[in-house]
């Protein structure tokens, strides 16, 4: 292969590998789920004028009720279940097109693992910390008047990875890879030639994730890119988490051009991005750059907020913890809800379920017995760890003379990932107060720290599970001395410890099998719907794509339903 092919091939091959391993993270939710219906699932949302009947329905609070058995029984088109990014979007969605919808949420807040905190001028992420720009959220953000609250991080930011006592910075463009140090030459090679499609032949089973890279890209890329990418995306085991099933996308790639080469499915993929931002151009969404992260000015959970104000609390109910769900005699399902005012019934034409898989298998097993199979679904503890450290605490080669975000000389940087053979607990960390304007009060910087994960209950103990927050905290304050800060730092201002007992479903081996038996269940149910990041991804904006999807399939059915 000709130099200039081989580092093009290089190039792209780390570019798009490393692509997601900062734009999301531990708790996030799903993408689109499959179209059981076979419905078109695309394009934007215009509200529309409610028909008649609807607005009959729907009576002078929005919200059609009526007796049915019991001063506490309710009727509507569509319930949902869970107000995470997923149940909020499709909510929100439903609405805009006119359906008499009702999302609950068991907790006192909306927002499900999306958390935003507040404190002392310091604002933090408990759960997923920023969202990769979609034409999908931004529509999003546009109709639910948060264009002007939408931030991005700095697109020229480093991605690092910890290796041997140094961190890396990750390429950022094509004419960076070639300087990649991580890399040896002979490392680079064996990955360029791969990536152009001088690959072994793909195996009739299922691949781990460590055997597609293997396969495609060698050893050197998966030990010292893809290992600390996968910790820091799924705070998965590479060995067990299925390629098809965890990154589709990456995995397509190999069927895409006439070779199995990543290089050449990467660029008929940018291009297929490039036609669909032409087709689909809307020149009321906010610009954003490739690569950019971003959030809203007062945190991610603004979105699930602000889908409740424009809902109302008649229709967005917190506090209502779904205990069965069954099918009535007339093709509709009634809910059971234990709520702040006590036992309460819902009867709904269509349901979307989104909550997390061993809670959707309480729910529905008296009506879909093949939801025993989410059980299989592993899930593993993370804890997320927020701390502060004034900013003269940070060795100098992650600092920059720079102005940064109006502040002085400071972190500069989205973050770290750590590989598992580097023997540092943490998993990796957010350099947060260098992403977004207003986040710390002058003189600090802010990490957030994500430990724990599929693998650490096999290399420590005891699990994080087991440690209180004042052990991990230490953990995570010794991981991050050794990476970024100056010997003799400060004991860290500690903002907020969370601790997930199930944060983030593995797509192991298998996975496909048990999705396969679980649709083969909901067949029997047309129009229920299950959603969640368990269903079709861990990313935010994934969520809100699930959402968006999903809404034209509901109204679909309500269309063809009694």
């Amino acid at each position: 292969a000709k130099p200039a092919m081989l580092r093009t091939a290089v190039a792209l091959s780390l570019l798009a590998c490393q692509a997601a391993a900062f734009s999301v993270s531990p708790l996030g939710s799903t993408i689109r789920s499959q179209n059981r219906l076979g419905l078109s699932a695309g394009g934007r949302v215009a509200s529309p004028t409610l028909s008649a009947r609807q607005s009959r329905r729907m009576g002078a609070s929005g919200l059609r009720a009526g007796l049915l058995g019991g001063s506490g029984s309710e009727e509507v088109d569509t319930l949902v279940i869970g107000s995470g990014v997923s149940g909020s979007s499709l909510g929100f969605s439903l609405h805009q097109k006119g359906v008499d919808v009702l999302v609950t949420e068991a907790r006192d807040v909306v927002g499900g693992n999306v958390i935003t905190k507040e404190q002392d001028g310091f604002l933090w992420e408990e759960g997923p910390n920023t969202f990769q720009p979609t034409r999908q959220i931004m529509r999003l953000a546009v109709d639910l008047g948060l264009k002007e609250d939408v931030v991005f991080a700095d697109h020229t930011l480093p991605r690092f990875v910890f290796w041997e006592d140094e961190l890396f910075p990750l390429p950022g463009k094509l004419e960076d890879a070639p300087f990649f140090r991580l890399l040896s030459i002979p490392e680079k090679i064996r990955a360029g030639i791969g990536a152009i499609g001088l690959v072994a032949p793909r195996p009739k089973e299922e691949e781990s994730v460590k055997e597609f890279i293997y396969r495609h890209l060698g050893e050197a890329v998966y030990k010292k890119i893809i290992d600390p990418f996968v910790s820091g995306v799924y705070a998965g085991d590479p060995e067990k988490l299925s390629m098809q099933s965890a990154f589709r996308k990456i995995a397509t790639l190999e069927e895409m051009g006439s070779t199995p080469g990543l290089v050449e499915g990467g660029i008929l993929r940018m291009a297929e991005k490039a036609e669909d931002a032409r087709v689909n151009y809307d020149p009321e969404i906010p610009v954003y750059k490739g690569g950019a992260l971003g959030s809203f000015r007062k945190g991610l959970q603004t979105l699930p907020k602000t889908v409740r104000e424009r809902l109302g609390e008649e229709r967005v109910r917190t506090g209502w913890a779904v205990e069965s769900i069954q099918k009535n005699g007339d093709g509709r399902y009634k809910a059971e809800f234990s709520t702040p005012d006590g036992k309460k019934t819902v009867v709904a034409r269509s349901v979307a379920v989104t909550s997390p898989a061993h809670a959707t298998r309480t729910i529905l097993e008296g009506m879909v017995p093949e939801v025993a199979r989410l059980d299989d679904i592993h899930y593993p503890t993370v804890t997320s760890v927020t701390v502060a450290y004034p900013k003269e605490a940070f060795k100098d080669s992650v600092r920059r003379e720079r102005d940064i975000l109006g502040g002085k000389k400071g972190l500069f940087g989205f973050g770290n990932l750590i590989p598992r053979s580097m023997n540092v607990r943490t998993l990796g960390t957010i350099w947060s107060s260098s992403l977004f304007p207003d986040r710390v009060p002058e003189g600090y910087e802010m990490l957030l720290n994500y430990i724990g994960g599929a693998r650490d209950p096999l290399k420590y103990s005891p699990p994080i599970a087991d440690l209180s927050d004042e052990e991990v905290v230490e953990v995570v304050h010794g991981d991050v001395s050794k990476i970024l800060l100056k010997p003799g730092a400060p004991a860290p201002k500690v903002l907020g410890v969370r601790k997930w007992p199930r944060a983030i479903p593995q797509y192991n081996k298998g996975y496909a099998a048990i999705r396969a038996e679980v649709d083969e269940g909901l067949a029997r149910c047309p129009g229920l719907f299950l959603g969640g990041n368990y269903v079709s991804g861990v990313a935010f904006g994934d969520c809100v794509q699930w959402g968006v999807d999903t809404a034209p399939m509901v109204e679909e059915y309500l269309k063809q339903s009694p």
